[in-house]
């Protein structure tokens, strides 16, 4: 696989700790060749997500061992506009999503995703395991 980025979304993530993914190879050979990554909403939508206080902890220390795009002033305008123009056609996104994408656009790295939300945004890049 060559370099690219590829920010991988919740949704496989859930699928990749219930070991319920289909293609887990891809999750390690990303995590050991260092070409997937998270963004900011996806930390806070997985801790958010776990059941336990021993969940919370145990990926609380091992989540910051994925590389980690941060998400700067230009993502959040840049949010704002995709959000402004999809919903002047009716299209609402969660917000999540389209920091999401719009981390993934600057980065030039592709999202992988089982959420359908991502259709929707322009000029994102998916990733299909």
């Amino acid at each position: 696989m060559k370099t690219e980025k590829i920010i991988v979304d919740t949704s496989v993530w859930i699928e990749y700790f219930k070991d319920t993914l289909h293609d887990s190879k891809f999750i390690e050979e990303g995590l050991n060749k260092g070409f997937v990554y998270v963004a900011g909403p996806i930390v806070t939508e997985l801790l958010q997500g776990v059941k336990t206080k021993e969940e919370h902890i145990m990926l609380s220390q091992t989540i910051d061992a994925i590389p980690f795009l941060d998400c700067t002033y230009d993502d959040w305008t840049t949010a704002g506009s995709i959000s402004f123009h999809l919903r002047k056609k009716g299209i609402i996104v969660p917000l999540t999503d389209i920091i999401i994408a719009s981390v993934a656009i600057r980065n030039n790295a592709k999202i992988c995703t089982f959420d359908q939300h991502f259709n929707q945004i322009p000029d994102v890049k998916l990733y299909k395991i």
